[in-house]
């Protein structure tokens, strides 16, 4: 409950954190998973992607399932090869028969959707494990560059493989985060309550590559024209910007990842856009308002976990 922008504001920015219980439940899932797989052999290891590595997760709706994703590094790419070589059903294959050595885990039915192994508990979490090579080559096998050598991961994707930077990309996150003092992980996960409640189709990966190009440049603004800086401020013009940006490629500079608006085409893109500027009108609206009325406009557009006026 709360009474004023800033009070609702900041209850919001705090629900959306990760329980400590949620968080609990989550470690000793993927914890007991990867302990099973680095047992398994002495050069295999694991670490988490995905928004747990980024620091982006939000706290989920009750009926919400939670994904944990799970890198499994098998090895490396030294230099493609015409044949003999390892083919992405390899990769997949080795880490669906390691997870299913574990009765526990064969049991719960382990699902192949490339490029990951996918478990489900009884809880609502969903693990899934994405079977990697570092890679030391620098280029696809067609020569394309994949620059610098020796970073990032190839991994299966529509059996082929693939590169993806997960540790530069959470990497450069966490530098724009601080450059943007602090506000732009808060402000990803705010935006993630309405992607959620609004536009869903949209991948959380994408919202986050469109933010880190835009939340750290407007935060300079308004910190070089001594405006204030809040969070409404920081929701609206996100919007009012990402219409324009949601139209184009979205890439963290300098990252080997695809691009992450690949899997939209043109038309998908367009409502998006639509759907934005209706968003950032909505938000010029509420900006201008405070108590009650603000408070439960601001709810409407974020959904429940915001908090209700009183």
């Amino acid at each position: 409950m709360a009474t004023t922008i800033s009070q609702a504001f900041n209850e919001f920015k705090s629900r959306l954190e990760l329980s400590e219980s949620f968080q609990k439940k989550i470690t000793t899932h993927h914890n007991a998973i990867r302990e099973w797989i680095e047992n398994y052999g002495p050069k295999i290891e694991t670490k988490l992607i995905g928004s747990l590595q980024r620091n982006t997760r939000i706290q989920p709706r009750p009926k919400d399932t939670f994904d944990i994703d799970i890198l499994v590094i098998l090895g490396s790419f030294e230099r493609w090869v015409a044949s003999d070589g390892i083919t992405p059903k390899d990769a997949l294959d080795k880490v669906e028969d390691i997870i299913s050595e574990h009765e526990t885990y064969d049991k719960m039915g382990p699902e192949t959707d490339s490029p990951t192994i996918i478990i489900k508990y009884a809880d609502n979490t969903k693990v899934e494990i994405v079977p990697a090579y570092v890679d030391n080559i620098g280029q696809y096998a067609d020569g394309t560059p994949a620059l610098p050598k020796g970073r990032g991961y190839w991994i299966p994707k529509r059996n082929r493989w693939t590169i993806a930077d997960y540790d530069y990309d959470a990497e450069y996150i966490s530098k724009k985060n601080e450059e943007a003092d602090g506000y732009l992980i808060p402000t990803i996960k705010m935006l993630k309550a309405v992607k959620r409640n609004l536009f869903p189709i949209m991948k959380s990966y994408h919202l986050e590559v469109i933010a880190v190009n835009v939340i750290p440049t407007i935060v300079s603004y308004l910190r070089n024209n001594k405006y204030q800086i809040s969070y409404p401020l920081l929701v609206y013009s996100f919007f009012l910007t990402a219409k324009d940006e949601i139209i184009k490629s979205a890439v963290i500079p300098g990252s080997k990842s695809p691009n992450a608006d690949e899997y939209l085409d043109f038309n998908t893109k367009y409502r998006l856009s639509e759907i934005f500027k209706k968003i950032s009108k909505c938000c010029e609206s509420l900006i201008k308002l405070n108590g009650r009325d603000a408070i439960e406009g601001w709810k409407e557009l974020f959904g429940e976990p915001f908090p209700a006026y009183g």
